[in-house]
């Protein structure tokens, strides 16, 4: 992205736009000052909720239920957990994982398996024929 230039233009006409309209109030930080720092403030309630206000394409119930969320929150309900997951992964998940690895591995093994029984084989094999012209040549010799 680096490269591409209509990535970092259109890149410089979003911050343009955000800047003109307002872009450094609400949750702008103090120069020199990264969310990293020990000096960053979360913005407060009354803060996000004027940033939710002046927000278009929001309907009133949408503001109503944001508004709420943000003054009232509750803890997640189990109904919650079923709707959206929980974070990280299921154990079942795991166990698809960990059965998809031991096929991997069982191929891999057959495989080589089977390439170590064709060489050892090739191998007798090669002794065996050295074995018979040795034979006839003792043979031939008596």
């Amino acid at each position: 992205m680096a490269e591409d230039p209509l990535n970092q233009r259109a890149f410089a006409e979003d911050v343009a736009a955000a800047a003109a309209a307002g872009g450094d109030q609400g949750f702008a930080l103090p120069p020199g000052a990264s969310p990293g720092a020990a000096d960053f403030q979360m913005p407060s309630a009354d803060e996000i909720w004027k940033m939710i206000e002046s927000m278009d394409g929001i309907t009133d119930d949408e503001r109503a239920e944001l508004r709420e969320s943000i003054f009232n929150p509750k803890p997640p309900s189990p109904d919650d957990f079923m709707k959206y997951g929980h974070p990280g992964h299921s154990s079942r998940e795991y166990l698809i994982f960990f059965v998809m690895i031991a096929l991997i591995l069982i191929v891999f093994a057959l495989f080589g398996f089977k390439l170590y029984k064709s060489l050892t084989e090739k191998e007798l094999k090669k002794q065996e024929k050295l074995k018979s012209k040795q034979q006839k040549k003792i043979k031939k010799s008596n």
